[in-house]
């Protein structure tokens, strides 16, 4: 649990990182399309992930070459996705504090952009991988955020872009397994489902949340406040 000493603690400060599937989409979007349009053998792939035997970067570039997909598709596909949209909220709040908001993803660019443009979500940073369409219904995947020290080997090395920040606070918004890492290296957290879980087993202070916009209350009180561990 956290205490707070009477003090400043800056917006400027401040560098919020938040997750896009299951966080800001309420499901995952790879899932989904390899659910859709996968051949066989991505679930194979999926169980050598789960199982530690493989690492995200090479799971999802494995799965992502077994889609047999249009761009059409994928869209539509797309459109059957919901999204938190108090995640809009947060971008507001962001914005009348000058708080810098990145979402960092270990999931596909043109997935996120192309749900966030639907609801006219433009002025946001996104980190994730790179899906590229090779021919009519073949898609290959390039990681241009990845690290060669990354634990995990994820796509996105979530802990390499909270080094790039000039912030020295940043602030976790987060809901699965490419946030554990990174939530050793923060200073705050924003947890979701299974990160709520890993919290609570490594003892790392943290507030669940139901919603994106749960978060800003609390938001509103580390802007005026120095945190510090109890």
């Amino acid at each position: 649990m956290l205490n707070y000493d009477q003090n400043i603690f800056l917006s400027h400060s401040i560098h919020i990182l938040c997750d896009f599937d299951g966080t800001i989409s309420l499901n995952d979007t790879t899932d989904l399309l390899l659910n859709h349009y996968a051949k066989e053998g991505w679930e194979e792939i999926e169980n050598q992930w789960e199982n530690g035997l493989i690492g995200s970067q090479h799971c999802m570039q494995n799965q992502i070459e077994l889609l047999d997909m249009s761009k059409s598709e994928f869209y539509n596909c797309l459109d059957q996705m919901e999204l938190d949209l108090s995640f809009i909220e947060l971008l507001s709040f962001c914005s009348d504090f000058s708080i810098p908001i990145t979402i960092v993803s270990d999931g596909l660019d043109l997935a996120i952009h192309y749900l966030l443009n639907k609801y006219n979500i433009y002025n946001v940073t996104i980190v994730a991988n790179k899906l590229i369409q090779r021919s009519e219904k073949t898609w290959s995947l390039e990681f241009p955020n990845a690290s060669p020290f990354c634990i995990k080997e994820n796509g996105t090395c979530k802990c390499k872009i909270a080094d790039q920040s000039n912030k020295p606070t940043i602030i976790l918004i987060g809901d699965g397994r490419s946030d554990f890492c990174l939530a050793h290296q923060v200073q705050f957290i924003f947890a979701k489902s299974s990160l709520i879980n890993y919290c609570e087993e490594q003892n790392l202070p943290f507030k669940p949340i139901h919603q994106i916009s749960d978060s800003i209350p609390q938001l509103q009180k580390l802007i005026h406040l120095n945190m510090v561990k109890a």
